[in-house]
């Protein structure tokens, strides 16, 4: 018959890490579930394109360029240099205060490399040397920026 002062040591250990494991558990997961609500950012390797993907949007931001922007009128001041993708719409221009060459907004939470994707929800965004494309995946309404074009489909 078992001694039962190691019975009852061996089943308190097994409590205790089963306690401290579930601990751990909960506290990985916290900081997820805190930033469950706000939406990823991400920059380019060269700093140039900022992005900030949604569930059902995705809004980039190029800050050095030299694209012209066809039949869009930003008003004074205001520069071509934001482009928007809402869920189920056609991409758009947007116009900003930020002069070409400059970002006033927030800076992008990670660098997402060249031939790496980020997708939230409905939204696809890829990072390539030659500039980054976001996709709504239920349209297929897209746009595409680069330092010396942008293309909206």
């Amino acid at each position: 018959m078992p001694h039962k002062g190691t019975d009852m040591t061996t089943i308190a250990r097994t409590k205790l890490t089963l306690t401290a494991m579930a601990t751990a558990a909960v506290a990985i997961a916290l900081p997820a579930t805190a930033n469950a609500g706000i939406p990823p950012s991400f920059q380019t390797p060269s700093g140039n394109i900022m992005c900030w993907v949604g569930q059902k949007m995705v809004s980039c931001r190029i800050a050095d360029y030299t694209y012209s922007a066809q039949g869009q009128d930003c008003g004074s001041p205001g520069w071509p240099n934001g482009f928007l993708l809402k869920q189920g719409m056609p991409a758009k221009l947007d116009c900003s205060d930020d002069a070409p060459g400059t970002y006033t907004g927030m800076r992008a939470q990670v660098t997402l490399d060249y031939g790496q994707t980020k997708s939230v929800g409905l939204m696809t965004c890829a990072s390539e040397p030659s500039g980054v494309t976001c996709t709504d995946t239920s349209s297929g309404h897209f746009f595409r920026v680069s330092r010396d074009s942008y293309e909206l489909g």
